[in-house]
């Protein structure tokens, strides 16, 4: 195997939809997986940072051991500490996903001329794609998305991608979806904060049924990209919401806001893999759908 050669990220094809995996689902796959490493005895756990850091916290707390974290430089491929380096010499290796498996085999290949036996765990891993399989992982050959990991796939973390390999991690700041509705134009002037060179406008309807649309060239939302459905198939509030959600995702919105409280709990339920705000027009506050049921800090 070629150590230096990438394969595609599936996630370059914008049309898929990923399959989302949360904080809970991530925590019991690591613990079935765990089952396995247990027996091997590990005197530590070690996780790759950055993708890493979540699962192996996670491992060490199932298992009661000590935790360290590695960090991979990406311009040189070298591998050093994160702080001080773990103790024992039966190390559990740790990251989230696996596409080329190119990091993990340097990470394990350092923990091994340190003298350490490694076993390597990972949540999934990419079996068309992956180059050096993880002792333990599960196989999914669907894109899929993970909590922290939500920012690959903007649009500036999807050109990082294509281009190789990137240690800026600014290209990964959130980028925003704002569902296009009237009572988003009147709540200009004091609306939901986002970053607006990171943004798109989403309609739910084709831009020749919306009359209101002239109306945004007098708002602050007036520069911002616009996607709207091509005709009025799926015009119905769920079909609206899964256009919505659709287009947030080929978008690569990490976040989306949306002003119409029903529509907010739909957009959720297409689109797991975005933290979804209702912004609320009376009270200017804003509530995130499906994680608790509280205003968001600062609103």
């Amino acid at each position: 195997m070629t150590d230096g050669v990438r394969p595609a990220w599936k996630g370059l094809d914008t049309s898929q939809m990923p399959v989302f995996i949360g904080y809970d689902q991530v925590e019991r796959m690591v613990a079935a997986l765990l089952e396995s490493a247990a027996s091997w005895g590990p005197d530590a756990v070690v996780g790759l940072a950055r993708g890493g850091l979540v699962p192996a916290a996670m491992a060490a707390g199932i298992l009661a051991l000590p935790l360290s974290f590695v960090g991979h430089d990406k311009a040189t491929g070298a591998i050093d500490w994160i702080g001080p380096p773990a103790t024992g010499r039966r190390i559990l290796l740790v990251d989230d996903c696996c596409s080329s498996g190119i990091t993990l085999h340097r990470a394990r290949t350092a923990l091994h001329a340190e003298g350490r036996d490694c076993m390597t765990l990972v949540v999934v891993h990419d079996p068309d794609t992956v180059q050096h399989m993880p002792d333990l992982s599960y196989p999914m050959r669907a894109l899929f998305r993970l909590p922290w990991e939500r920012g690959e796939a903007t649009p500036t973390g999807r050109a990082a991608k294509a281009s190789g390999p990137n240690a800026d991690p600014g290209v990964e700041a959130p980028f925003v979806g704002l569902g296009l509705e009237p009572a988003l134009l009147t709540s200009a002037a004091a609306g939901p904060r986002f970053p607006f060179g990171r943004a798109v406008l989403i309609g739910g309807r084709p831009m020749p049924d919306i009359p209101w649309i002239a109306a945004l060239a007098e708002t602050p939302y007036r520069d911002l990209p616009l996607e709207c459905p091509p005709d009025r198939s799926g015009g119905d509030k769920a079909g609206i919401a899964r256009f919505k959600a659709e287009a947030a995702t080929r978008w690569g919105c990490t976040h989306f806001i949306e002003t119409d409280a029903e529509q907010a709990i739909a957009i959720s339920g297409h689109a797991p893999h975005l933290i979804v705000t209702w912004w609320s027009v009376e009270t200017r506050q804003a509530w995130t759908i499906g994680a608790a049921a509280q205003r968001s800090p600062g609103s």
